[in-house]
């Protein structure tokens, strides 16, 4: 009799420890969790290490491009396992493994104080691939409740700190008084442009006619020295030297003297000034109308019978020695006079 009873006494302890064996196999019950780190806030970044131990091959389930060196990435959501999913983001869940020992890290941003509570999940879900060809196991894990501090209450702050004034880089009140100073300084200057501006303009067109003034100078100068290196007759030269100084004069009191004799050439200017040219002035206009004169009786008596008959140094059609030089030489005297003299302050 004690035999039998002690034969069923061993039978029921054998069969309690397989349902043990087979319930530890299949629920993470006994794992062990922790927060890293301890104090977390929110907006921090926080990890719930939970480690267990089981014979279950959850890698096998997985598609190999989820493994990497012993790390099965998985992907877990908010709405897995919370009970509420706003209360935290989940940024990055793996499984470890080492062996029969398994290390499930899920690293949260929580977005509130107070306690988090999830609810029970089965880890093989998030392990399955596609695939796998084995029979589904439900090994299911529910999480403690992490509580989330509130930073205020941990530092004791009742009262909010009065606002302090902002950060200042070395030096910025001098680069702010030299930058005040030198907008002050534009904004005065624009404001004398703008009330001057009517003169300036005028100064500025003034400016301009005595550019052009002094290159229609510069450029007669240049023509009638070039007519003493080219190899031409005194005919041609006279031409020459009108057409220059025909162009000039138009040029300069802004009036034709394409149809204007030579002769008269001198009284047009004196029209022109209304009486206003000083002496030297005066005296440079008649000598510039004797050039003319004398240039007209080259140019139309050249060749003739009877200027071959007369005097070669008063009637000739021809220019005697060096007088073309001495000719240039006072072109140049005549145009530099109608430049800088009285004239030029009351006609340009």
């Amino acid at each position: 009799m004690k035999k039998n009873l002690c034969f069923v006494f061993s039978l029921c302890f054998f069969i309690q420890f397989l349902v043990a064996q087979n319930s530890n196999e299949n629920t993470a019950a006994f794992g062990t969790q922790v927060m890293v780190p301890r104090d977390v806030f929110i907006g921090d970044s926080g990890q719930i290490q939970y480690s267990f131990r089981t014979p279950i091959d959850f890698f096998s389930f997985a598609d190999p491009s989820m493994i990497k060196d012993e790390v099965l990435s998985l992907n877990i959501s908010s709405s897995d396992f919370l009970e509420n999913p706003d209360d935290c983001l989940v940024t990055k869940s793996v499984l470890v493994r080492n062996g029969v020992n398994y290390n499930l890290y899920i690293t949260i941003i929580p977005w509130k104080t107070g306690t988090i509570k999830f609810k029970e999940f089965s880890l093989e879900k998030f392990c399955h691939g596609q695939n796998s060809g084995k029979e589904n196991v439900d090994f299911r894990i529910q999480l403690a409740p992490v509580t989330i501090l509130s930073l205020v209450e941990k530092l004791e702050v009742k009262n909010l700190k009065s606002p302090q004034a902002p950060l200042l880089l070395p030096n910025t009140n001098y680069f702010l008084w030299i930058a005040g100073f030198l907008v002050a300084g534009f904004f005065s200057l624009s404001c004398i442009v703008l009330i001057r501006l009517p003169h300036i303009l005028k100064k500025l067109k003034f400016l301009r006619e005595q550019f052009e003034l002094y290159r229609n100078a510069k450029r007669t100068k240049k023509k009638i020295s070039m007519l003493l290196k080219k190899k031409i007759d005194d005919k041609d030269f006279c031409e020459k030297w009108q057409l220059a100084m025909r162009e000039y004069l138009e040029f300069r009191f802004a009036v034709s003297f394409c149809s204007v004799p030579g002769k008269k050439v001198g009284a047009k200017i004196f029209d022109i000034l209304n009486g206003l040219a000083g002496e030297k002035v005066c005296e440079a206009i008649e000598s510039l109308s004797c050039f003319f004169v004398r240039t007209d009786y080259i140019r139309f008596a050249s060749g003739s019978i009877d200027s071959k008959l007369l005097p070669v140094e008063t009637h000739q059609a021809l220019f005697v020695e060096n007088e073309k030089k001495s000719m240039v030489a006072e072109t140049y005297k005549i145009i530099d006079l109608l430049e800088k003299g009285e004239c030029n302050k009351n006609f340009v």
